[in-house]
């Protein structure tokens, strides 16, 4: 077995972001891709959480704010923050845009050092909790969140 092998069977990676000082992750395997903050057109009368939409090489994506899903504070935009582009996996050709305050990086978190969410939370969106050095990451189950987020949008 090569050293990448066993690399990947112990660990998963990430793309870790942060919201208000938070450092949140999600499975690399879910993000399309990551662009800079861009124009979104509103849409009349949508949920808070629901920013509008952005036109990407010709697909409309729909933008979500992580801060008013988590109840957090909306930060002023600036030079760091980032759309997350996620597959949704209900189409082929179905995306959806994430807004964060900016991404660290993209790294392998091994297994054995991902822990279960407190008990105290009954969020079906997190996935676990990762500790590091003075800082802690929630690893979230993005699909989850989405979903909860999309049921009341009928276009997503």
């Amino acid at each position: 077995m090569e050293r990448g092998d066993e690399m990947s069977q112990t660990s998963e990676q990430y793309v870790v972001f942060a919201i208000n000082g938070n450092y949140y992750g999600i499975p690399v395997l879910e993000v399309s891709e990551i662009i800079r903050m861009q124009t979104v057109n509103w849409i009349p009368n949508s949920r808070r959480e629901f920013l509008g939409m952005i036109q990407l090489r010709e697909k409309l994506i729909p933008i979500l704010s992580l801060h008013t899903m988590f109840g957090e504070a909306e930060k002023e935009l600036d030079s760091k923050t980032r759309i997350i582009i996620i597959h949704t996996g209900k189409e082929v050709d179905q995306h959806i845009g994430i807004v964060v305050d900016e991404v660290n990086q993209v790294m392998f978190l091994p297994r054995e050092g991902i822990s279960f969410p407190p008990h105290m939370s009954h969020q079906a969106w997190l996935r676990g909790m990762f500790h590091q050095q003075e800082s802690l990451i929630v690893l979230l189950d993005i699909q989850a969140l989405l979903t909860d987020a999309s049921d009341s949008y009928a276009f997503m």
